[in-house]
């Protein structure tokens, strides 16, 4: 009888065991009621609302007719959340989470603050995640592996921190966009972002990345911007080998990333549309591969305070697609190519602080369509070409820090539209001023200092209506100064 009673016992124990335990572990059932409740514990971590952005989210209201919030089209369960610059500050909280059915989740420029909350990878359904522009800290989840449905992946602009878990990458294959720029993530750039096969944007600038970058993103072949920084890669030849497999690449951003090494020729196999080059600020050397000419589609070519040396490659003039060229604070020498005045779009050409020597070439004055010019802190000579005076919008030109010489040409009063700045000084030009100066009556500021001009100050020059500043030191002029100069001109 004992024993009967002491069985009985036992499974009467276990089915009590065996039952709450299937009670525990029995999913929790979600409803429009269940994501109600969730938004409105959201409301109550939100400790301001300046522009009353919540003010209908209460009891009484219909969920789906929250500000910010979309449901389906069966009003079942809530799927979209987006609440963009409305200035709410507190916690990012977890009960997000409950919105299990949410797909698309969108607090940009707000104060949120705390972590990311792990939970957020119960979040299966998400294909759009973006909390750009808050106050967050710590890592991306591990958890957030999980999220196998992910297309979009944004938060610029954090404080977050820790290295990328390998496995987001692994899991989240679905990805297109991902951007964790201006952020304090470190570590690595895991191998496995090469899983995300159409990953077409990646930006991971404003980190603090260290190590290679990994030959596995050659796999995205619809990479379309790359905007990286990191210091790592000393053999730059692997890495621009890879990518010419990203046949829709068309921007590449890895600006101050203490690249070092050579450019190789294999940048000249990128693809047919790429059109944006930003190597500025890293510690590239040697000279610029001729073929860089082939990037036909190229607009923007950025390559300012490298090491780079030799000469400028003709080639170069072939790029008849750019608009934006900067190749100063590097260490080029010889003579400007009369092919970079084949730029039928270009709007700024910066060649400043190089060892650029020779004349300046007439072809320059081709560029109709020039707003900056700079090529000072040269060794440039000969005389100004009249033709660098008939560019109809320019807005600054400066030709300082050089060995120019001759005469300012008259034809300088074709410049009537330069709107900002003139700077011709530590030159060697010599002779009058040209009563022309007095034409560019858009002109903010001009120095023609420190070089060898004689004779008078004409009065005329107070034509100059939006002069704020002219120096005129370091000269041989002479005679009164015009009255109208008032306090314009500098000692």
């Amino acid at each position: 009888m004992f024993f009967k009673r002491t069985l009985f016992l036992f499974l009467l124990q276990h089915l009590a065991i065996v039952s709450g335990y299937h009670h525990y572990h029995h999913p929790p059932h979600y409803s429009l009621d269940t994501d109600k409740t969730a938004l409105l514990a959201f409301k109550r971590t939100i400790s301001s609302d300046p522009l009353s952005t919540l003010a209908n989210w209460n009891v009484t209201n219909d969920v789906c007719n929250f500000t910010g919030v979309r449901c389906n089209k069966q009003r079942h369960r809530v799927t979209q959340l987006i609440l963009n610059s409305a200035g709410l500050v507190g916690l990012l909280s977890p009960f997000i989470s409950n919105l299990t059915r949410l797909r698309h989740l969108e607090i940009v420029d707000n104060d949120l603050f705390g972590i990311i909350p792990p939970e957020f990878s119960s979040l299966r359904h998400i294909i759009h995640f973006q909390l750009d522009w808050n106050n967050l800290h710590g890592p991306i989840p591990d958890s957030f592996s999980l999220l196998s449905n992910l297309a979009l992946l944004s938060v610029m602009g954090n404080n977050l921190n820790g290295m990328i878990p390998p496995s987001f990458f692994s899991n989240c294959t679905l990805l297109t966009n991902v951007d964790l720029s201006s952020n304090a993530f470190s570590g690595t750039i895991p191998p496995e972002v090469g899983n995300c096969r159409g990953l077409w944007n990646l930006n991971l600038y404003n980190n603090q990345f260290t190590g290679e970058i990994p030959m596995s993103l050659s796999n995205a072949s619809d990479m379309f911007n790359l905007d990286l920084d990191h210091d790592g890669n000393t053999d730059l030849d692997p890495f621009f080998t890879a990518l010419a497999n990203c046949s829709s690449l068309m921007e590449l951003e890895l600006a101050g990333m203490g690249l070092g090494g050579r450019l190789p020729t294999s940048i000249g196999r990128l693809g047919v549309n790429f059109s944006v080059l930003f190597l500025e600020e890293n510690m590239i050397s040697g000279p610029i591969p001729p073929n860089l000419g082939n990037l036909t589609k190229l607009m923007w070519l950025n390559l300012t305070s490298n090491l780079l040396n030799g000469s400028i490659p003709a080639e170069i003039g072939g790029l008849l697609n750019l608009e934006l060229l900067s190749f100063s604070h590097n260490f080029f020498t010889g003579e400007i190519p009369a092919s970079m005045g084949q730029f039928p779009h270009l709007g700024l050409l910066d060649l400043s602080n190089n060892k650029l020597s020779g004349k300046i070439p007439k072809s320059l004055g081709n560029l109709v369509q020039l707003n900056y010019l700079f090529l000072n802190n040269n060794l440039l000579s000969g005389a100004i070409p009249p033709s660098l005076c008939q560019f109809p919008d320019l807005s600054i030109l400066d030709l300082s820090y050089n060995g120019l010489t001759g005469s300012i040409p008259p034809d300088i009063s074709r410049l009537h539209e330069i709107r900002v700045f003139l700077n011709l000084s530590h030159n060697l030009l010599e002779g009058p001023l040209p009563m022309e100066l007095s034409k560019l009556e858009n002109v903010q500021e001009m120095d023609l200092s420190s070089n060898n001009l004689t004779g008078r100050i004409f009065p005329q020059i107070s034509n100059c209506i939006a002069l704020r500043m002219i120096n005129l030191s370091h000269n041989s002029l002479g005679g009164p100064l015009p009255e109208a100069l008032g306090n314009f001109l500098e000692p």
